[in-house]
């Protein structure tokens, strides 16, 4: 696996700084996030694809049974990366950044349960109407089906964030802005 990484990084992209590489790969996984939601599931359901007329859906079999839980990981792994890049400068910072935002998808997941979000939907002030994406706020949590393995997936994309950032540093969290 380090042998795969250091060709990556001493490969083609030898002329980048840690922060390309780290960008890019948040890109690549919300590309993979994106596509997930794309093709697996009902545009009525997902607020950026309420719009759209894709009706030709791959079922989770399709992406095997972790399918499902890829957009919670690659949600939690690539606000990480971009976090890293823009704001961290120390391996506390990255452990701090990859924490915040295991801690943020963690009780958005958590706030999907039955009792909890019927709560957050009643307390959800009338002027969030008025903007998009916070109008859709207390559906977020009604429609919402909390999941244990949600919860695993958030756990592993901290985790395997904070590994990238270590193996794109090759451990230098001194300053990564400066690697």
């Amino acid at each position: 696996m380090q042998i795969l990484w250091q060709s990556i990084i001493q490969g083609p992209l030898v002329k980048l700084s840690s922060l390309c590489i780290l960008v890019l790969f948040a890109c690549s996984a919300l590309l993979v996030g994106m596509g997930v939601y794309l093709f697996t599931r009902s545009p009525e359901t997902v607020y950026f694809l309420s719009n759209t007329s894709i009706h030709d859906k791959m079922p989770y079999p399709a992406l095997g049974i972790a399918g499902q839980w890829i957009p919670t990981f690659v949600h939690v792994y690539a606000f990480s990366l971009l976090s890293v890049a823009v704001f961290a400068r120390s391996r506390s910072g990255v452990i701090v950044i990859c924490g915040m935002w295991l801690l943020v998808d963690s009780l958005l997941e958590l706030a999907q349960i039955d009792t909890v979000a019927g709560w957050i939907a009643g307390h959800v002030p009338a002027w969030f109407a008025v903007f998009p994406i916070l109008d859709n706020m207390a559906d977020y949590f009604l429609s919402g089906t909390f999941d244990l393995f949600d919860l695993v997936s958030i756990l592993a994309g901290a985790f395997a964030a904070y590994m990238t950032v270590v193996m794109i540093t090759r451990g230098r969290l001194t300053d990564v802005a400066s690697t």
